[in-house]
């Protein structure tokens, strides 16, 4: 250590030099290390304990077989009303169709499902009934009553509240107006426990009178049900969650599906099997199950048109072209500073230096010079950070006014954390812009070593 110590005094100069290059290279590393390492455990490292299984999940959508009625003048003549009747009939075969199926354990027809738009527009902000300094931002999810959502879905209800059954149905408890299903986080963040059936919600409402003048208002939803966390959509932060019932019983016009497997059944192979002859087998009335594809399937192709998976992709080309000028630049620097110092290397094993001491000095002077730089560099950025709070705190997917369930909404653990991550990426870039020329200079002869000076 004192060798090291001595010779980065040395040439204090010169690290002086590059102890601002890496400085400032971590500067303009941070904010990009920050966003891709918090969006890289958002999608992939967050998941819940109660993610429901996906893997025997099937999504689908019936439609409207227009061309059987637009030309019929006897259908014409009929109401709006007996055209749903038949349009719900059709449904309601085709349902039948697929839940008598062996491979089939249960169907519901929903408006949507977890994952089925990835849009940021979902979230709106719930409060505690009678506390307005308690709020959280969720992802509404809507579900037609008596459609066997909840068990479809595979949700699964905590300790205490009703069974999924039961909150399937359109009032789990008599009496109960509004009544919502939330999940676990939602009922902690909220009011500190996951036992909140009967506890209310408020959301702000904005209503216009006669006069077209906003009315500002409350309305107000009693918990009934609440059931084990999961992400609304694969890369979000947060399990917050509400599902409320559609006012509507059935589906007027088109309905997405859901249809779970029973375990032993793959879901690709029974996929391929019935998409062929899905017109053919499965029209009745004037409905017909348009498409049918894997959970997992469908979700891949949402999160390819979705307006976060477009954003990532189209800002990865200038990180990357960002990050390559800093691997290079960083190397480059470090490859002539030993390439310089090839004399000073030939007399160190001119007196006996073996070549594994000349090497791991030459790595540590680089790894205290970086650390060094580092911390600096770090420094810097907190002052940014405390005035201006430029953390990434994954507001976008959702949040609440507790920033206690996350270490990246921990200001101290989230910046310590990024910060090292930081470090070492940096210090694996040095030891490499270290060793290749460092590795190639002991090599050679020491004779050779002095000449070339």
């Amino acid at each position: 250590m004192r060798l090291i110590l001595k010779n980065l005094w040395k040439n204090r100069k010169q690290n002086g030099w590059i102890f601002a290059e890496i400085a400032i290279i971590t500067l303009l590393s941070w904010f990009m290390v920050d966003y891709l390492v918090v969006n890289t455990y958002a999608t992939y490292c967050s998941t819940p304990a109660g993610e429901f299984e996906k893997e025997h999940l099937c999504v689908g959508q019936f439609r409207e077989l227009r061309g059987k009625w637009e030309n019929n003048e006897e259908l014409m003549d009929k109401t709006d009303l007996e055209m749903y009747e038949k349009r719900r009939e059709g449904m309601q075969v085709l349902k039948k169709k697929l839940q008598d199926m062996p491979e089939v354990q249960s169907v519901c027809l929903t408006e949507d499902y977890i994952g089925e738009d990835i849009q940021l527009y979902t979230w709106r902000t719930y409060y505690a009934a009678n506390d307005s300094t308690k709020f959280i931002s969720l992802s509404e999810r809507f579900y037609y009553p008596d459609q066997q959502f909840f068990e479809t879905m595979g949700l699964r209800a905590i300790e205490g509240s009703p069974d999924v059954e039961t909150l399937s149905r359109k009032n789990p408890q008599d009496g109960v107006v509004d009544g919502v299903v939330v999940t676990r986080s939602v009922g902690e963040a909220l009011f500190g426990t996951d036992q909140v059936v009967g506890k209310q919600l408020a959301l702000q409402v904005t209503e216009r009178d006669m006069e077209g003048d906003d009315i500002q208002s409350w309305r107000h939803y009693t918990i009934v049900g609440v059931v084990e966390d999961v992400k609304p959509y694969p890369d979000t932060i947060y399990p917050y969650v509400l599902f409320k019932p559609n006012e509507y019983s059935f589906p007027w016009n088109e309905s997405k599906l859901l249809l779970r497997l029973k375990p032993e059944v793959d879901a690709e192979a029974f996929v391929r099997r019935l998409t062929p002859t899905l017109h053919e087998e499965f029209t009745a009335g004037f409905s017909v199950l348009a498409f049918l594809e894997t959970y997992e399937q469908h979700l891949e192709k949402a999160m390819e048109r979705s307006e976060t998976r477009m954003m990532g992709q189209l800002a990865s080309l200038p990180l990357g072209l960002f990050a390559i000028n800093i691997i290079l630049g960083t190397l480059g620097t470090f490859w002539l500073q030993i390439r310089k110092r090839k004399e000073d290397i030939g007399i160190m094993r001119a007196f006996g230096a073996s070549k594994r001491r000349i090497f791991c000095t030459l790595l540590g002077e680089g790894a205290i010079l970086t650390l060094l730089a580092s911390l600096f560099g770090d420094i810097i950025w907190l002052q940014f950070n405390v005035s201006r709070s430029l953390l990434f705190n994954g507001s976008y997917f959702g949040r609440s006014n507790d920033f206690t369930t996350d270490w990246i909404n921990q200001f101290w653990p989230h910046f310590l954390i990024i910060s090292f991550i930081v470090f070492l990426l940096l210090l694996l870039i040095v030891s490499i812009g270290i060793a290749l020329p460092a590795w190639n200079v002991c090599r050679r002869k020491i004779v050779e070593a002095l000449r070339d000076e």
